[in-house]
């Protein structure tokens, strides 16, 4: 056996203990008595696990939450550990609440990431958080066939129990086991063009009123003080210069303009480097 498959033993070990023990309160759900069965699809791989996972009296099925460790695997380095039951449990209640049959596979896009996983899509793809749920077992990007993921997402927020958030353009609804909460998804990018075009047009409008306030200031500046010496170099010695006229006062920026401009700017939606 080669160390690789030793290691991936000790980790399956580790999910089943974890697996048999860990027992998600019965009131934490709307599942009744009856034994849980759920059908989990890894689309990608071509993957399937159909296990009756939970049963009453027995509680969670250390064998069958294995398989759904198993799948829920991060795909970049095969590291598996165990899935929270209650991320099962909120998947099939879904799966119920939207009137899917018992047998319809809830297709897992992304189970479990390691954290290095985790930070390298974390540098390509703004939607993913640093602190992921992914990485503790604990969330899943799934969909279900013939449900809009707006319908997912609906009941998902209906139930008030984790986060959750819907991406259209991808077609998945995101959903953990933490915090009930939800978010906007980053889906600029395809806008990114735009937004740099309109951020740098910003900013030009505003360099170009602050360099014509300031060039107007610096010109009736100069012109009153040339007047001021013409003045005095008429005027006979020992009688004052008369006061200068309403061309000497200092014109100042038109502050209130650059401020709006600069504003629009500050307003911008931050454009980080397109990642994905």
């Amino acid at each position: 056996m080669t160390g690789r498959a030793l290691g991936m033993l000790a980790v399956l070990t580790v999910a089943t203990q974890l697996g048999g023990c860990a027992t998600a309160p019965l009131e934490s759900t709307k599942l009744d008595g009856e034994p849980r069965k759920v059908v989990l699809h890894h689309p990608a791989s071509g993957e399937t696990a159909s296990v009756t996972y939970w049963r009453p009296g027995d509680g969670y099925d250390p064998a069958a939450m294995r398989e759904i460790a198993v799948l829920f695997r991060d795909r970049r380095s095969d590291e598996v550990i165990p899935v929270d039951p209650a991320l099962v449990d909120m998947l099939v209640e879904l799966r119920q609440r939207v009137g899917a049959p018992p047998e319809s596979p809830i297709r897992i896009t992304s189970g479990y990431r390691s954290s290095a996983t985790n930070a390298s899509l974390a540098r390509t793809n703004p939607n993913v958080a640093e602190n992921s749920y992914h990485m503790r077992g604990q969330a899943a990007d799934f969909s279900i066939a013939g449900i809009p993921p707006s319908r997912l997402a609906e009941e998902a927020a209906a139930m008030q129990r984790g986060g959750y958030a819907m991406y259209a353009h991808t077609g998945h609804v995101h959903v953990d086991t933490g915090p009930f909460r939800t978010w906007t998804p980053k889906t600029d990018e395809p806008r990114a063009p735009q937004i740099l075009e309109a951020q740098a047009r910003a900013r030009a409008r505003a360099q170009a009123l602050a360099q014509k306030s300031s060039g107007k200031s610096r010109v009736q500046l100069a012109d009153a003080g040339s007047k001021n010496e013409g003045s005095k170099a008429g005027k006979p010695p020992g009688k004052p210069a008369k006061a200068p006229g309403k061309s000497a006062v200092l014109t100042m920026p038109d502050l209130s303009r650059v401020r709006v401009a600069l504003a629009q700017v500050k307003e911008m939606p931050v454009q980080k480097t397109a990642k994905r």
